[in-house]
């Protein structure tokens, strides 16, 4: 209902426009799943239609509205069926010569890496998405207002507010039964109710999330410093004891505890610094981000390259949190993150190769696509991703290492 509420909105607008560009496109996709943590393999089958709609009616006015309708049938231990409507960006946005101003719904990006990126906290993910698509399709979208503006050619100051009111997803089709929602891998003891109370920060003025990123060019270096407080996208679960048993006054024993799982979303704080350089053929890329709240702090550097067919690109990033309680317990991690992509003739054919290690936890995950262009406007893609790590990983990659897929997708484009 939100999406088709934005939409009307918008179209009195976009009619009158002079300057339209309408462009999408409906794609199915069939995917397997093999191995599952609880035996057997999953088939399912992703239908999306989507429209995409700028509009310049002036030269200081832009509207853009970006939406998909989402269809599933699916074989996870017993039929399945959803369907989502939602705008991926719906906003409209004012420009002057040195201050510009968009309000809406949509996606922002902070952040300089590739696919990895430590200050990249303004929208949410969606889990599903992200191993199959890549980070740019993951991010789901906040209603927000931004203001940016130019003091030079070179420097710019960049303010945002949002409402929180969206969290982040394992998968937006059938979330309760998808192979990537990690809730489903709990083992509850006895007398525990097996429900999960959610507790999602509400989109009202006393939760609203902000910050701000001043970026210039020194030099041949462009650069910003950001700062922002906003609610963790995924929560933290834990057991909320609702009933103590004493087992003496009981002649069969059973649990002490009685309770349900609570998952609550903390408030932090992140204060950020990236950095990018064009050296030759080479971008050298360099982020970092601490956050006070989580006693955190995320590092990593990284290189890529265009050179003819050819586009590659590494980084390392490297993550370290402490005990505020207790600063000799010290966690830190690597990751190492890389990508080659080829095309052949004349960009009708092309292979990606992508995979993230983390050599801490001896976990990774490693996808691969291959697309074939069969006419300007219809496209063939397959693709397979593969996860490792240790059955007692505690590590994101570890968690998901039952999760390998393979799919098959048609696309056509118009």
């Amino acid at each position: 209902m939100r999406t088709l509420a934005l939409l009307l909105v918008l179209i009195p607008t976009l009619a009158h426009a002079q300057k339209i560009d309408v462009g999408g496109e409906v794609s199915v996709l069939g995917m397997t799943m093999p191995n599952q943590p609880e035996g057997g393999g999953t088939q399912e089958l992703r239908s999306r239609a989507r429209l995409e709609v700028t509009a310049d009616p002036t030269s200081w006015l832009r509207l853009k509205f970006d939406g998909s309708v989402d269809g599933l049938v699916a074989d996870r231990s017993g039929r399945v069926n959803d369907a989502i409507a939602r705008a991926r960006d719906a906003w409209v946005e004012v420009r002057g010569s040195q201050v510009d101003v968009r309000v809406g719904y949509g996606r922002l990006v902070w952040g300089r890496l590739d696919e990895i990126m430590p200050s990249d906290v303004l929208n949410p993910v969606e889990s599903a998405r992200y191993f199959l698509e890549g980070r740019a399709e993951a991010r789901l979208p906040v209603a927000f207002a931004r203001t940016r503006l130019f003091f030079t050619d070179d420097t710019s100051l960049e303010a945002i507010v949002s409402l929180p009111g969206r969290r982040g997803r394992f998968d937006e089709l059938d979330e309760a039964t998808s192979p990537f929602n990690l809730l489903r891998d709990l083992v509850l003891p006895a007398g525990l109710v097996d429900n999960l109370d959610r507790r999602e920060p509400k989109a009202t003025w006393s939760s609203l999330q902000g910050g701000g990123r001043l970026s210039t060019t020194l030099g041949r270096v462009d650069a910003s410093v950001s700062a922002y407080r906003g609610c963790e996208s995924f929560g933290t679960v834990s057991l909320e004891p609702s009933v103590f048993i004493d087992p003496t006054i009981l002649a069969q024993p059973i649990p002490l505890v009685v309770g349900t799982l609570v998952e609550r979303y903390a408030r932090f704080t992140m204060v950020a610094a990236d950095a990018e350089a064009i050296v030759g053929p080479w971008a050298i890329r360099a982020e970092t981000a601490y956050f006070p709240d989580r006693a955190a702090i995320d590092a990593g550097v990284g290189v890529d390259r265009s050179a003819g067919d050819y586009r590659v690109f590494t980084s390392v990033v490297w993550h370290r949190d402490w005990s505020m309680d207790g600063p000799t317990v010290v966690n830190h991690d690597l990751s190492l993150i890389g990508s080659i992509e080829r095309r052949f003739a004349r960009d009708r054919y092309m292979v990606r190769v992508f995979g993230v290690s983390n050599p801490v936890d001896a976990s990774g995950f490693v996808r691969g696509v291959a697309a074939w262009t069969v006419r300007d406007n219809v496209a063939l893609e397959v693709s397979g991703g593969a996860f490792f790590g240790e059955a007692d990983g505690t590590d994101t990659l570890s968690r998901f290492r039952d999760r390998d897929f393979a799919f098959a997708r048609v696309r056509w484009f118009f």
